[in-house]
């Protein structure tokens, strides 16, 4: 894939498929580095590929999935 075709998600995009308010959590999860990393798209905007985020959802959820199945 092309990097000029991946989608970026904003700040405000993440939060909401995140459902957190705050900018606060979303800065600490990705310095604590338990999330994908965000790219520099302008002088104070930031933003994250719809791709990585995905992935990211998509390991969390396997996760639940592998505690469920051990319990």
């Amino acid at each position: 894939m092309s990097m000029l075709n991946r989608k970026i998600l904003l700040r405000k995009e993440v939060k909401s498929i995140l459902r957190i308010a705050s900018d606060s959590a979303l800065d600490e999860m990705w310095k604590k580095h338990d999330f994908p990393n965000p790219i520099r798209i302008g002088i104070r905007r930031i933003g994250w590929y719809a791709d990585e985020m995905e992935g990211w959802l998509r390991g969390r959820d396997e996760e639940r999935l592998s505690r469920e199945i051990a319990s």
